[in-house]
């Protein structure tokens, strides 16, 4: 019966610090001046491995979701945030951007 419980509480331990991360936020505004017109917004992810493997076309990606959004194609103070979050040997990317449509 002792061999169990430890083996339950190690097997939990384990998995515990496999799904556990870290997670960093880094954001930026292309403009600050008044906001005008309708809110539009996009968001997209990809995985990497060990930092080495950096997901390409993120923002790619979410600029053209944006661009879809609005009919005049004209899209103005977007802001745009990366969040990674970190675990044993992956990373998880999520590029997201907000923006108002003229």
């Amino acid at each position: 019966m002792m061999k169990k419980s430890k083996f339950i509480i190690a097997a939990f331990a384990l998995a515990s610090l496999a799904l556990s991360g870290c997670y960093m936020v880094n954001s930026g505004t292309i403009s600050s001046t008044p906001a005008k017109g309708t809110n539009v917004t996009a968001s997209a992810s990809d995985w990497g491995v060990l930092h080495l493997s950096v997901p390409d076309g993120l923002t790619s990606t979410v600029n053209s979701h944006l661009l879809s959004q609005c009919a005049s194609g004209k899209v103005s103070n977007i802001s745009t945030e990366l969040a990674m979050r970190e675990f044993f040997l992956v990373q998880m990317y999520t590029v997201t951007a907000n923006g108002y449509c003229q």
